[in-house]
């Protein structure tokens, strides 16, 4: 298949690099100079990258040409793809779908991955109404750039879920979805359902927050997966996933505790505790981190994913006290104010409907 893939992030230059191995044509479109911008002109100039696989595997960097290594937008949507895949952090996927969606066209699927309700940005800028768009939950591969033109492969997911728009659509789109991975597997109710499952939602905002001061005394040797679950923050975890289950609840899709949905993307053996595969993961793929607070894991993860909840718990009339207590020690921590910065039902284009309207709307 025809890929394009949108960001050349840690995830956008992996993605890139195994779908090319796997026999896909991929292009890679950076968007921005913000971020990596040394490894993507080393990438530029190679038309390509190296990449290898995660610690342990005792395999050496090996070379991955790409079909398209680019800056351009005209160029990456000349390169006509069945498939764009945006890889963007979740804060510039408004300013992505404005300049890529109107320009998308019928037969196309865009996947938005790991979404916080980002898909709906892209159908909001659409013209074109038989794009599919769809709304992903976790990435496949987790991945940091090791050097430049080098990114390290460190956690392949086991299984991966879709949610589609329009919903009648999904079948024709997870078909579509399982030619670039098999690993997609399963479709969810609506990209309600998606959002709130992303695991870092709920896993990066409590975590962090609740390691603030070991992360600032610890100088960049902290490991959050390994560190920061112990008994009392896993009951503080519960207490913000109920509030996130209550949501999935009323928006008709199936509740699922955080930890359960983690199980269904990181373990094969579904009998297993869910809180051993966190444990499994914090051993075998978790990476090393945050370094400080000035983190996505909180600069994103909070106002994109947090007040996305909190948006939702309003709209729908449901409290949401632990959500909105996050979102505050977050704002003290770092001196800004992310209820203001944070991602709303009328930014992603569901503004004038009601809490029974919008669960119209995002299960049509």
């Amino acid at each position: 298949m025809r890929v394009l893939i949108v960001g050349a992030g840690n995830a956008g230059c992996a993605h890139a690099a195994v779908f090319s191995a796997r026999g896909h044509e991929v292009a890679l479109l950076k968007t921005s100079r913000a971020l990596h911008d040394e490894n993507f002109e080393l990438v530029l100039a190679r038309q390509g990258m190296d990449w290898m696989d995660g610690p342990g595997k005792a395999l050496a960097p090996r070379f991955q040409p790409l079909a398209l290594a680019t800056r351009d937008l005209d160029a990456a949507l000349a390169f006509e793809p069945q498939i764009v895949f945006v890889t963007v952090r979740s804060t510039q996927q408004q300013a992505v779908a404005q300049r890529i969606a109107p320009r998308l066209r019928a037969g196309q699927l865009l996947i938005t991955s790991p979404g916080y309700m980002g898909s709906a940005y892209f159908r909001k800028h659409l013209r074109d109404p038989g794009v599919l768009l769809a709304e992903g939950e976790s990435l496949p591969f987790d991945a940091r750039i090791i050097e430049p033109g080098c990114v390290q492969l460190l956690w392949e997911n086991t299984r991966n879920a879709l949610a589609f728009l329009p919903r009648s659509r999904s079948q024709e789109g997870l078909a579509l979805a399982r030619q670039l991975t098999p690993r997609y597997v399963a479709t969810r109710s609506n990209v309600v359902e998606s959002a709130l499952h992303n695991p870092n939602l709920i896993v990066h905002t409590v975590g962090t927050l609740l390691s603030a001061s070991r992360i600032e005394h610890a100088g960049g040797e902290f490991w959050m997966y390994r560190e920061a679950f112990t008994p009392g923050t896993l009951r503080l975890l519960d207490k913000l996933d109920a509030e996130k289950m209550a949501i999935l609840q009323a928006c008709g899709a199936r509740p699922e505790p955080c930890l359960e949905s983690f199980k269904f993307r990181n373990e094969a053996d579904l009998s297993m505790p869910a809180i051993e595969v966190l444990r499994k993961y914090a051993r075998e793929g978790g990476p090393k981190g945050p370094a400080d607070l000035q983190t996505r894991y909180i600069t994103e993860d909070v106002p994109m994913g947090l007040g996305l909840m909190a948006s939702l718990g309003e709209r729908l009339g449901l409290a949401t006290p632990m959500t909105h207590a996050l979102i505050e020690i977050a704002s003290g921590l770092l001196g800004r104010d992310f209820a203001a910065e944070s991602r709303t039902l009328d930014d992603l284009g569901f503004a004038g409907l009601d809490g029974p309207g919008f669960v119209a709307a995002v299960n049509a």
